[in-house]
């Protein structure tokens, strides 16, 4: 019996009705694709007849579709940010809202046309990485996963955009085992509680490994942001998609590692919180007493005798100032922070690791031209120091 475009889209799309919110888009775009056609041309040919092969294969894919198989999965690709993307159920189904974090992304590295090593944690299809990379043609970015699954779609998707000479990949629990510093550190974790994930209908459709948040769904936000205190550029930039509800939780989170940082919410079309954007700050802390400060003000340069010291850690990334002045500092009294310019310093920084972390050690003086600003630092009634004024 011979059956038209029109009749097999009619069919498909009242059986999807009970399960799909758009069940005339995707029949279209399951027969367009049967079809190796443009859907345009499929709504354009409503009276066209199929053929036995052209419907045996409309009929094959829309029984999964019933099936409750998602559509991209059955197409074997998914567009996202205007690229076309090779999918399979190892991997999260690109969605809109995460485009926004793309376009920050894009927003900030115009901005700062030097930054150019970034890397996507938990990349699945590597959709983030690989729409930044073909906006920016100089930008690296290592793509991680802890799916060896997903990082091998996400390597077909960077090869089917020659892509492959500034993608690298490695299989990774967050960033555990990840070496070296990144200007950008962008990622769309599972944020999920995994209560809300077993009500919902996308469970067991898409894989739980990038849906499930943990029991209040921020427990891989809360790891990654503790992890990227010691692999974040000074001046660099972390972007995060999380989960509407999530936006005062993630913040909170962001400032505690951070509190030097510019911590900002990005909300979605819908108004919804739909992104967390942690700027570092660029400049380098040091902590002395006034009378040292003064001293060099009047000497014309800042120089004590531990800047030449090796192990002794006298200056920090700001977010790390209250932990230093509280180990090192607290029997130390007038304190101030000097807030410090690398790109004004004449003697050379090195970037050493102390208790897991990244401290910059100054091998010399500091040109008073590249301390930007002086604030003080005072402890509470108890002694403990929890405030650090960071400059405008």
């Amino acid at each position: 019996m011979a059956i038209t475009i029109q009749e097999i889209v009619d069919q498909i799309r009242h059986r999807l009705a009970r399960q799909s919110d758009s069940p005339a888009l995707d029949a279209q775009v399951l027969v367009a694709h049967c079809l190796e056609k443009p859907r345009a041309w499929v709504l354009a040919h409503p009276a066209a007849v199929l053929n036995d092969q052209q419907y045996d294969a409309i009929v094959q894919a829309s029984e999964k579709l019933y099936q409750g198989e998602p559509l991209p999965y059955v197409l074997g690709h998914w567009e996202f940010f205007g690229i076309d993307f090779q999918l399979t159920p190892d991997v999260l189904i690109p969605r809109p809202e995460t485009e926004l974090l793309v376009e920050r992304g894009l927003d900030w590295l115009h901005l700062h046309p030097t930054a150019r090593q970034a890397i996507d944690v938990g990349t699945g299809s590597g959709c983030i990485a690989i729409a930044l990379a073909m906006k920016i043609p100089d930008l690296h970015i290592l793509l991680t996963d802890i799916s060896p699954r997903a990082l091998n779609v996400a390597r077909v998707n960077a090869e089917n955009n020659s892509l492959s000479d500034r993608l690298e990949f490695q299989q990774a629990d967050l960033l555990d085992g990840i070496e070296g510093t990144y200007a950008m550190i962008c990622a769309n974790l599972p944020y999920i509680p995994t209560q809300v994930l077993k009500n919902l209908t996308v469970n067991n459709k898409e894989p739980g490994l990038a849906l499930d948040g943990g029991v209040d769904g921020v427990e891989l936000i809360s790891k990654l942001l503790n992890q990227a205190r010691s692999r974040l550029s000074p001046g660099g930039v972390i972007l995060l998609e999380i989960e509407s509800t999530q936006g005062a939780e993630v913040k909170k989170l962001a400032q505690a590692f951070y509190p030097a940082a510019k911590v900002h919410l990005l909300k979605d079309l819908s108004r919804q919180d739909r992104c967390i954007e942690i700027r570092r700050s660029n400049l380098i802390a040091h902590l002395c007493q006034h009378k040292e400060w003064s001293n060099a003000q009047r000497l014309g340069s800042y120089k004590c005798m531990s800047l030449g010291k090796e192990g002794f850690i006298h200056c920090s990334q700001p977010e790390q100032t209250l932990r230093v002045a509280n180990r090192f500092y607290r029997d130390v009294s007038d304190l101030v922070v000097l807030w410090i310019d690398p790109e004004k310093i004449t003697s050379e920084i090195l970037w050493e690791t102390a208790d897991g972390e990244l401290f910059p050690h100054i091998y010399g003086p500091i040109d008073l031209v590249a301390v930007t600003a002086v604030t003080e630092l005072k402890p509470e009634s108890d002694g403990i120091y929890r405030q650090v004024e960071t400059p405008d």
